[in-house]
């Protein structure tokens, strides 16, 4: 069956704290909702200096909407590693996997924009060093042994429920990425369409005898949807929201990185709306889209996108929990027998 997320970042234009806390409880009602009604995750990012309020601590969010659910699991998509202090993030998350009993799955990237490492102190030029040393050390912090850090002997607990440690994985798109991944044997999330990087991880893990892991964004992925009876009729009133954000974040992307995520060189609705990473659909279209690409059908919806008005959200999740996925649980069905 298809896997369905909810994509939150808690952006708005306007960081009003009013409207800020509005959206922040909505996106919590909104998961304990979807919760309840059989969506898979949700997932968080990290971003600093952003003057949107964009989630600045995807651990802490994750902890927050856990504890407040019992089935969904929190996907962190991804935090900076660099920018943690690693005893501090073994902590952060043994604790909310003890609390959620091993419902968090944590992305860790280098990030990139200066301004973010400047933010917090540290050096945008040390940053695979910094990713190196957070791995290294959170990975030893999580199997409850005493380990020399910082010239002493110390114990990190709470040791974390999920055994050996709780699904830890390396994101990025480029070649140091894949090796890093494959030193530290952990899986590997490419955030875009990359197949000679995927093909060069793939021959590492066969040099190191390792099983891959490997999640990569496809062409067939839905990054961005939201479902509406009308989709000509919400782009007219809604798709100013979608714009926003697409702008914006495109801006963030110097030096030619790449996600699944990233629109470049557009400005207009209607170029938006055609680089299909923002898709505004039917049900029927949705069930089409998710039945067409098989089992292993992904789509993430993002419910609040740029301050998108709440009572729009409450409609497309109703339409996502009462009309797309009983049909494609009744098609699945179908298949199996």
């Amino acid at each position: 069956m298809a896997v369905t997320t909810l994509r939150f970042t808690f952006a708005r234009p306007d960081p009003d704290p009013v409207a800020q806390s509005t959206l922040l409880r909505a996106a919590l009602a909104l998961t304990k909702y979807a919760d309840a009604k059989g969506v898979d995750f949700v997932t968080f990012d990290e971003h600093h200096a952003t003057d949107f309020g964009w989630s600045p601590n995807p651990i802490l969010a994750s902890g927050c909407f856990l504890t407040a659910t019992n089935n969904i699991r929190a996907r962190v998509s991804c935090a900076h590693g660099p920018l943690w202090n690693p005893i501090r993030l073994a902590e952060d998350v043994a604790l909310i996997d003890q609390l959620s009993a091993g419902r968090l799955d944590v992305t860790l990237a280098l990030g990139y924009r200066p301004i973010e490492y400047a933010a917090i102190g540290q050096d945008f030029g040390r940053r695979g060093e910094l990713m190196d040393h957070v791995l290294e050390t959170v990975l030893k912090a999580w199997t409850g042994e005493p380990f020399e850090h910082n010239g002493e002997t110390i114990r990190v607990t709470p040791v974390p429920l999920t055994q050996p440690h709780p699904r830890l994985v390396v994101g990025g798109g480029v070649r140091a990425t894949a090796r890093r991944a494959v030193r530290f044997r952990l899986p590997l999330s490419i955030p875009a369409y990359r197949p000679e990087i995927r093909d060069y991880y793939l021959q590492l893990c066969r040099e190191a005898d390792l099983q891959p892991d490997l999640r990569m964004a496809t062409t067939d992925d839905l990054p961005s949807a939201f479902i509406h009876e009308d989709p000509d009729r919400a782009w007219a009133e809604l798709g100013r929201y979608f714009a926003w954000e697409a702008v914006e974040y495109a801006a963030w992307n110097g030096g030619g990185r790449r996600s699944v995520m990233h629109v470049d060189d557009v400005s207009t609705i209607d170029e938006i709306r055609r680089s299909n990473r923002y898709l505004i659909v039917t049900p029927d279209d949705l069930v089409e889209l998710l039945v067409s690409r098989g089992p292993e059908a992904k789509m993430n919806l993002h419910l609040l996108c740029g301050g998108l008005p709440e009572d729009e959200a409450w409609k497309s999740l109703h339409l996502l929990t009462d009309n797309v996925l009983p049909r494609i649980q009744a098609q699945t069905t179908a298949q199996a027998n």
